[in-house]
């Protein structure tokens, strides 16, 4: 009698289905559930555990883009043994889920369907967080869950301009491949998510993502004449922004200032200088400074980063800056090898078939971007996703590369 422990859902029939509905859920958790997304990720790992697909195990294992991220969780690890900080534990406890990108490439290999499902999940998510935005900032429903006054649903502020940023990319592209009103339907979403991240949700990374996100797609996937026509639309646009009063220019010029502020700080009142967003993002840089200056080569180990304004009672181990954040713990070398991780994403992605290859490289300069003002690995959110891309690029990489190298030599032609 053969024993098996595994629901009936995961049976040989439902080989292509099952893992489509789990990449779906993977997508449609990011921008909606950190418990929704632990489930997703446990129903990915069955699906590996049960059809066991280890064609390409041998060169998913040596693939710079598995060992880079899990090498920057171990030395994190390692620097335990050597430098204690309070919150070094907690660090490396964030940090790995980075190791999960081997198991979820595998999981993406399973059916050629994932890739799109797992999309189609991220955009239902962040269209439900859209339409249930617009009702509570334009018409002030569910007052006691959303604030009219910066209508963010489900994440935090930053996570929710973030995703919406790459949800209006995803959308354009979308409209780019439709036609009638399919493409309509893409390019209202895709305007209705721009005026939710400008004059609705506070936060200027999304200023940032969605600036970044437009013009890589743009000279990506449009004909120069079109990426040209966009990017000037573009320009007029910013050029409105800070002519005609609006919330994202406020947003802007306060930050500015806040900046201003706290780099014209005098000795005696420096914290209080520094009491904001972009102010604090300041004193950060100028303490992160200090911090690789100690240890500029190898780091200061796990938590190392840690800044306290004694008059508000305000602290926090985290410098909002990926880029600072790597050089701070592991150095230089540190630095590298993330950047050598975003290298990897950047090759693979540019051998993909055109579409993909857009679609990859606008959401890695859209990262990219971002930890220029946060520390993305960190973030649950953030980190998850940016760990299921490099899986799923790494799923459609590998395939590929083998495929050319089992394609027979062109014949070459007699002189």
């Amino acid at each position: 009698m053969k024993l098996d422990f595994f629901p009936a859902i995961l049976t040989d029939a439902d080989k292509r289905n099952f893992p489509t509905i789990t990449a779906f859920l993977l997508g449609l958790s990011l921008p909606l559930s950190n418990q929704l997304l632990k489930v997703a990720l446990i129903l990915a790992l069955l699906c590996v555990l049960r059809y066991r697909d280890m064609k390409y195990l041998r060169n998913l294992i040596v693939h710079p883009m598995v060992i880079l991220p899990a090498l920057m969780t171990g030395l994190l690890a390692l620097s335990l043994l050597t430098h204690h900080h309070e919150a070094g534990p907690e660090m490396v406890e964030k940090y790995k889920k980075l190791l999960y990108v081997l198991p979820l490439a595998l999981f993406f290999l399973l059916h050629s369907a994932q890739s799109k499902a797992l999309f189609s999940g991220f955009l239902l998510g962040n269209g439900l967080v859209l339409v249930l935005s617009l009702a509570g900032g334009l018409f002030h429903l569910f007052p006691e869950h959303i604030d009219p006054a910066n209508p963010t649903v489900f994440k935090l502020q930053i996570t929710h301009n973030f995703f919406m940023a790459m949800a209006v990319f995803l959308w354009l592209e979308r409209a780019r491949i439709s036609q009638g009103s399919g493409r309509i339907g893409y390019l209202l979403l895709a305007l209705a998510a721009c005026c939710n991240i400008l004059f609705m949700v506070q936060g200027r990374i999304g200023y940032i993502a969605l600036i970044a996100g437009i013009g890589a797609w743009a000279l990506l996937s449009l004909k120069p004449r079109q990426a040209l026509l966009t990017l000037g639309s573009g320009v007029v646009v910013i050029c409105l922004l800070f002519t005609i009063p609006n919330r994202a220019a406020e947003r802007i010029t306060l930050g500015a200032h806040e900046i201003q502020n706290c780099l014209q700080q005098k000795t005696g009142d420096a914290y209080s200088a520094c009491d904001s967003s972009m102010g604090q993002r300041t004193a950060f840089i100028l303490q992160a400074t200090q911090l690789i200056e100690q240890a500029p080569l190898l780091g200061n180990g796990a938590g190392s980063f840690w800044y306290h304004n004694p008059e508000t009672g305000y602290s926090v181990n985290n410098p909002h800056n990926q880029y600072l954040l790597e050089t701070i713990q592991n150095g230089a070398v540190g630095l590298v090898i993330f950047l050598l991780w975003m290298a990897s994403f950047a090759i693979a992605a540019w051998k993909q078939p055109s579409r993909e290859k857009s679609i990859f490289i606008t959401l890695l300069v859209i990262y990219l971007s971002g930890n220029l003002f946060n520390s993305f690995l960190l973030d649950s959110t953030e980190g998850h996703l940016f760990v299921i891309l490099t899986a799923l690029l790494l799923a459609k990489h590998i395939p590929l590369v083998q495929r050319k190298k089992n394609e027979p030599p062109l014949p070459s032609r007699p002189s």
